[in-house]
């Protein structure tokens, strides 16, 4: 995570256009400073008792990095809550913004185990950090609620205090932190005003008021701030103290609200503030943008009991109250108002990055073509909760939308295709779209409506490839091309970068000739698919012909077709493909026993990170970075997330299935079998691709055989074996070296296996071959980075390689040392393990180098 982290509230202008009225109470100042030592600080207290006055006012004077979340129902809405979150981060740390955009909700336990490993990182800044999150009362939405849970209770890093301000005690489970004595609760009778600090607020106003006033006050409002204050500003206007005027404070709150505001504000004023309670953002550009004049801010400005201006969140915040009367009132403004305060606040969400804001107010605004415009600039692979909430959103909007908007009906077959639900249906509302606006009298704007139907429907054909074994998508997007070329226009609603991560190659059967037909529809598509805008496709021919040339094991044809999909990505941007092409690229280096070319290929996918167009690539770096540490048999320095459990997909060309592959990886390295095995099983009907089909065999094969289960080791193996030969993959079994010669030596052993033994020799040299050339890549790694001093051998392993270094055969060492044979052969084999070493000579110059003998 990058450094650089300024402090919020780092300003000695003043924060609030106050008139003065509100009273610094130091007792809960110190207070709140003593809370400050604890990770979880809970405000609880109902309305008018001055929770976020008294948080606000100490934080203004604490030396910390502080953010502020003002909560809404709204943000019962699982994205519109994310989308807060991290505006709230980028607001502090504009860098772990961009991150937490691209995590997206963390609703399952991989994202959180994103964001928590952004958190470790941010463990090691010196600076005090508070992150405050008001009005958590108002918060429902279960799985908002359990991220909530999550987020309280997540005490990293150690120098960050979370505090939340609440009118009820949250509905999450605390106990944990209660336990280990991390909570600090400020309830309201902390919050209630002393008869001291009565005395001293009316002081502060300049107003003469008995002892026996200030008791009564007391007695009457028992410190309740709203009411002290409301009492407060009638002494200004009475002088004198009448106990019925809490009376009144208590039966109608609201008339006394109407009397200082509805009779005394213009009628500009306050119909301005009637439709300010329509909507949650009160930023001040917004509110500028709707007031349409200054004048009106300012007067405003004059309600500063109800109204304050926060300087450094540029914002108004608008008393809670307030709020309630002014709802109470929304009937008094006209519909074209509403819609038009709708539509503003729309546009304004939608420029500052609210994206459900943005598509909740353009919808009550009833701006259908503002909000196909916003679905259409998302990308393919939008996180699902925000593809349910669009598709929601586009499925009950008036029908003479979805007949008249062109970019609806493509659209909605995309939102389908982004929640996986690649079925008959699907291609059915492809089929009827088309049909019904080929029927339509020819028009660019027909024309436009009839590409993104079709680019769809290719999509959804391209996806389907793993199930059908038919390879037809280029005929769809021939069409799509064939209406694109009928009046070009700039393109809304398609894709703009490839769809395709986690495998190039989308082909589901084992059949001979099906990778080389799947890369020619891909071929023959680019020209068509490349008019989406940003060049989408290109170069993905050449990458699927080089992962195939990868898995092959041909690595020369690989590495130029690789090369080539990287320069074709190049020029125009399509970032996806050149990661994909880099890491196949690192594979082949490390294939090769070539550190050095793998650790330039990795700072290269790292220089990609500087690409703001680039929406998922700290997600597919973190993947690529996965792959290098794993490859370097560094399963913990792999990113934190990778470590954790598997992830649903909608389709296993997805990036939640990319990292899914460095999971399982991670999951056998680390021999975490039967968490891999389960992952396997449970999942292999859904792992349609057959290329990520053969690689789970091979990890269950390896895994079966790990476990002292030969017999199944081997059935798992000679299924790989089915699954590959008839496209000579090999790659998938040889690059786990010498656990596949371990493995390939014991089915040659086995009379009953059905595997042809040429197939096993040829995997088991090959195998052996690489795992000579990886522990000479990794001996030198572990030399250059100083990683020397982490190796110890046990006393009977030392005792072995002196016999050895002393020319004492595997026979000999077995009978003075009273073992057998296969036990002898067994140490060697986790001495030069241990060493990073793949023969003796090896293994007696690095021993005796490190002084181990």
């Amino acid at each position: 995570m990058v450094s650089g982290m300024k402090k919020f509230f780092d300003s000695d202008a003043d924060v609030l256009h106050q008139s003065g009225a509100y009273l610094e109470r130091p007792r809960l100042h110190k207070l709140l400073k003593k809370a400050m030592g604890y990770p979880l600080v809970v405000v609880c207290a109902g309305a008018g008792y001055g929770k976020t006055r008294a948080v606000y006012s100490f934080l203004r004077e604490y030396d910390a990095q502080t953010a502020w979340l003002q909560l809404s129902e709204r943000d019962n809405v699982a994205a519109r809550f994310w989308e807060n979150y991290v505006r709230m981060i980028s607001s502090v740390v504009p860098e772990a913004g961009a991150l937490l955009a691209e995590i997206g909700f963390p609703e399952s336990d991989e994202a959180f185990a994103q964001y928590s490993a952004m958190m470790r990182e941010a463990a090691a800044l010196p600076q005090r950090r508070i992150r405050v999150f008001d009005d958590c009362h108002l918060l429902s939405n279960p799985a908002v609620l359990r991220l909530f849970e999550r987020l309280a209770n997540n005490t990293i890093p150690l120098n960050m205090t979370k505090i939340l301000i609440a009118r009820s005690v949250p509905d999450f489970n605390l106990i944990d932190l209660m336990q280990r004595g991390c909570v600090y609760t400020i309830h309201e009778e902390a919050l209630c005003f002393t008869e001291d600090e009565i005395t001293a607020y009316f002081s502060h106003l300049k107003l003469s008021a008995t002892r026996q006033d200030i008791r009564n006050i007391y007695d009457d409002t028992q410190g309740w701030a709203f009411a002290v204050n409301l009492i407060g500003r009638s002494l200004i206007k009475e002088r004198k103290y009448e106990r019925y005027a809490l009376d009144a404070v208590k039966k109608n709150i609201f008339r006394l609200m109407e009397a200082e505001i509805f009779q005394t504000v213009s009628e500009p004023l306050w119909r301005f503030l009637l439709r300010l309670s329509l909507i949650d953002h009160l930023d001040a550009s917004l509110m500028y943008t709707l007031a349409k004049n200054d004048t009106l801010i300012k007067e405003m400005e004059s309600l500063n009991s109800y109204i304050r201006y926060d300087f450094h969140m540029d914002s108004y915040l608008i008393h809670h109250l307030l709020l309630d009367y002014l709802r109470q009132k929304q009937d008094l403004l006209a519909e074209e108002e509403k819609r038009e305060t709708y539509r503003v606040a729309g546009v304004w969400c939608d420029a500052n990055g609210y994206h459900m804001d943005a598509l909740s107010y353009y919808e009550k605004s009833g701006d259908y073509n503002a909000i196909t415009r916003k679905i259409a600039s998302f990308n393919v692979q939008m996180p699902p909760d925000m593809a349910r909430y669009t598709l929601e959103l586009f499925e009950r909007a008036p029908d003479d939308v979805k007949s008249l908007n062109q970019l609806f009906p493509g659209l909605h077959i995309r939102l389908k295709i982004n929640l996986g639900q690649l079925n008959e249906e699907t291609i059915a509302l492809a089929r009827s779209y088309a049909e019904e606006y080929e029927t339509r009298p020819d028009s660019p704007e027909n024309n436009r409506a009839l590409f993104n139907i079709y680019a769809h429907w290719a999509l959804l054909h391209l996806l389907r490839c793993t199930c059908t074994d038919v390879y037809d998508f280029d005929v769809y997007y021939k069409k799509m091309g064939e209406y694109f070329d009928k009046n070009p226009f700039k393109t809304i609603g398609t894709y703009k970068i490839i769809p395709i991560i986690a495998w190039i190659s989308l082909v589901g059967t084992n059949r001979a000739g099906a990778q080389e037909e799947y890369i020619a529809a891909v071929s023959c598509s680019i020209p068509d698919a490349s008019n989406m805008g940003s060049g989408c496709f290109i170069g993905l021919d050449d990458l699927a012909r080089g992962e195939l040339c990868f898995l092959r094991g041909e690595f020369d044809g690989a590495e130029q077709y690789l090369k080539q999909a990287y320069d074709k990505a190049c020029t125009c941007d399509q970032y996806v493909t050149q990661n994909r092409a880099l890491v196949y690229l690192m594979q082949i280096a490390f294939f090769q026993g070539d550190f050095a070319s793998a650790n330039s290929l990795l700072r290269a996918m790292e220089a990609l990170l500087s690409g703001k167009d680039y929406g998922i690539r700290y997600t597919i770096y973190d993947i690529a970075y996965g792959f290098y540490h794993l490859a370097l048999g560094q399963p913990e320095l792999a990113p934190e997330w990778l470590k954790g459990d598997f992830s649903p997909y909608a389709h296993p060309s997805f990036i939640e299935n990319y990292g899914n592959r460095a999971k399982a990886h991670y999951h056998y390295q680390t021999r975490q079998y039967s968490a891999l095995l389960a992952f396997i099983e449970n999942g292999m009907e859904q792992q349609t691709i057959l290329f990520g089909t053969i690689e789970l065999k091979v990890l269950q094969a390896l895994s079966f055989y790990q476990l002292k289960r030969r017999v199944d080791a081997i059935a798992a193996l000679a299924e790989a074996y089915h699954l590959a030969e008839p496209n000579k993959v090999i790659a998938l079994f040889i690059q786990h070296a010498k656990d596949m010669r371990t493995l390939t030596a014991a089915a040659l052993k086995d009379a009953t296996c059905p595997i042809p033994k040429r197939w096993l020799e040829d995997i088991n040299r090959k195998s052996s071959a690489y795992a000579k050339r990886k522990a000479k890549m990794l001996s030198e790694y572990r030399l250059t980075n100083n990683f020397e001093e982490g190796i110890s051998l046990t006393e009977r392993e030392i005792v072995i390689l002196k016999d050895l270094s002393q020319g004492l055969s595997r026979t000999e060492i077995a009978a003075s040392r009273n073992i057998s044979v296969n036990t002898v052969k067994m140490v060697i084999s986790i001495i030069y393990d241990k060493l990073y070493v793949a023969s003796l000579p090896d293994a007696i110059r690095v021993a005796v180098d490190r002084k181990i003998i």
